[in-house]
């Protein structure tokens, strides 16, 4: 990769080997509910460490660069989500569905991704020369139908699934621009469309556990591995283009 992509890459992948060093750890522990508080403060510190990458690569690479901002800002977002979804006690006192708090800012986030990558490369180049329509229409279609068949509880909170539903067409659409952008132009762009799917995939991940209310072992620990990598590659990614020459 070019542009500086594996020096950007050694904070990303470091958390992530700090997460599955983690996870061994509490690899005895049977049941989703017993793991949920020894991974609380670890996963949320995990969050901040690329809340500050972000917010590093901008005040580095991206002052004055139109849009720029709006990566951190996303990561921003996205930190605030991971705060809602890990439940911790403060929250969960004081609010019905904290899950439902972070639908909303994970769907802020993607709202906010979607406008900067848009501002890293024009619409017009992914509609004429990176399929971005038949991506999007089947990044629309799939997240449905997972949806309807894996994660639809009519028991669960109408809040979370109504959420949890459209949540899937902004995620899906992010994805799209992603992997248009990368049969468009390839280099940095690569790992910024394998971040959108690892981003997909701890979504889906996450919809036919806690949102379904199944609760395996793994509730949290696969979610989470796929989505640390998900914002790394994505964090990296746009940071290599931001910082490329020219």
């Amino acid at each position: 990769m070019t542009n500086g992509l594996p020096w950007l890459m050694i904070l990303p992948s470091g958390i992530v080997l700090g997460f599955l060093l983690h996870w061994l750890t509490i690899r005895g522990i049977d049941t989703a509910e017993g793991r949920l508080p020894h991974c609380r403060g670890a996963y949320l510190a995990f969050s901040a460490q690329l809340l500050t990458f972000a917010w590093a690569v901008y005040f580095t690479a991206g002052l004055g660069r139109y849009g720029a901002v709006l990566l951190p800002l996303g990561m921003t977002c996205s930190f605030a989500g991971d705060y809602f979804n890990l439940q911790f006690p403060a929250i969960r006192n004081r609010v019905r569905e904290p899950v439902f708090l972070g639908i909303l800012s994970f769907a802020a986030a993607q709202v906010i991704y979607i406008g900067a990558f848009l501002s890293l490369i024009p619409f017009r180049e992914l509609a004429e020369r990176g399929y971005f329509v038949p991506i999007l229409a089947v990044l629309l279609i799939a997240p449905a139908m997972i949806f309807r068949l894996r994660v639809y509880q009519p028991g669960r909170p109408r809040s979370l699934m109504l959420g949890g539903f459209l949540y899937g067409f902004a995620l899906g659409t992010m994805t799209a621009i992603a992997l248009s952008a990368a049969v468009t132009r390839g280099g940095s762009w690569i790992p910024v469309a394998a971040g959108a799917l690892f981003f997909l995939l701890s979504d889906a991940v996450m919809g036919e556990t806690t949102l379904h209310g199944r609760h395996p072992k793994h509730e949290y620990q696969v979610p989470w591995g796929t989505y640390l990598a998900a914002q790394g590659l994505i964090l990296a990614g746009t940071a290599s283009i931001l910082m490329a020459p020219g």
